[in-house]
C-alpha cells in the first residue's frame, strides 16, 4: 500500500484538483446567474399577469355597470310608456359607481386576564382583548375559496334624462320627476325631462 501512495504523482492529481475546482466553480457561477435571470422573468410574467387581471376585472366591472344601467334604462321607459298622457318615451340614466359586495367579516378575539399583587398585598385583575379581523371565505363546489357576501350595494344613479312626447305639459313634467325620484331617490335638480321633437 505505501508503494503505491509513493507512486501517486501528487503533482498532477494537486493540478488536476485545481482545474476540476475552477470549472466547478465556473459552473456554479454561470448557474447562479441562470437562476438570477429566470427569476427575474418570472417576477415580469407575475406584474404582466397581475395587469392582465386587472384589466380583465376593470373590463367586467363596466360591462356589469353598463348591463345595470341598460336594464334600469328598459324598466323605466316601459313603466313611463305606460302612464296616460307621456306619449312615447326615451331614457338615459348615469350612474357614478360599479355595483359594491359587502363581504362578511369575522373578528375573532382573545381574552386575557392579569393579576398582579402589589406591596400592600392588594391584587388588581386587569382584562385584555385582542382581536383581528378576517374576511369570511365560502368554499365553491370547484373547491376555491370566494369570499362569503352579505349584501350587494347596486350602483348609485347619478343623474337621469327623460325624453317624453307629452312633456309640454307641467303636470306630466311633474309625474315624471315624482316617479324617478320615487324609483331611484335621485334628488330633482338631477333630474330633466324634456319634450320629444316631433
Amino acid at each position: 500500500m505505501n508503494d503505491y501512495i509513493r507512486k501517486i504523482n501528487w503533482k498532477k492529481w494537486i493540478e488536476r484538483g485545481k482545474k476540476v475546482g475552477v470549472m466547478r466553480l465556473a459552473l456554479l457561477i454561470i448557474a447562479g446567474v441562470l437562476l438570477l435571470l429566470s427569476s427575474f422573468g418570472g417576477q415580469e410574467n407575475k406584474k404582466e399577469e397581475k395587469k392582465s387581471e386587472t384589466k380583465q376585472l376593470e373590463q367586467l366591472e363596466e360591462y356589469q355597470l353598463n348591463t345595470y344601467i341598460e336594464n334600469m334604462e328598459s324598466r323605466l321607459t316601459n313603466v313611463l310608456s305606460q302612464v296616460d298622457g307621456i306619449g312615447k318615451v326615451q331614457v338615459m340614466i348615469t350612474a357614478k359607481s360599479t355595483q359594491e359586495k359587502v363581504v362578511l367579516k369575522d373578528v375573532p378575539y382573545k381574552k386575557s386576564t392579569v393579576k398582579e399583587q402589589d406591596g400592600s398585598g392588594t391584587t388588581k385583575e386587569s382584562t385584555e382583548m385582542t382581536g383581528e379581523e378576517g374576511t369570511v371565505l365560502e368554499k365553491q363546489q370547484d373547491g376555491s375559496e370566494n369570499p362569503y357576501i352579505t349584501k350587494e350595494i347596486q350602483p348609485e344613479i347619478e343623474g337621469v334624462i327623460v325624453i317624453a312626447q307629452g312633456a309640454e305639459e307641467k303636470r306630466i313634467q311633474a309625474e315624471i320627476n315624482d316617479a324617478v325620484v320615487a324609483l331611484f331617490s335621485v334628488p330633482s335638480h338631477k333630474i330633466k325631462v324634456m319634450k320629444m321633437k316631433k
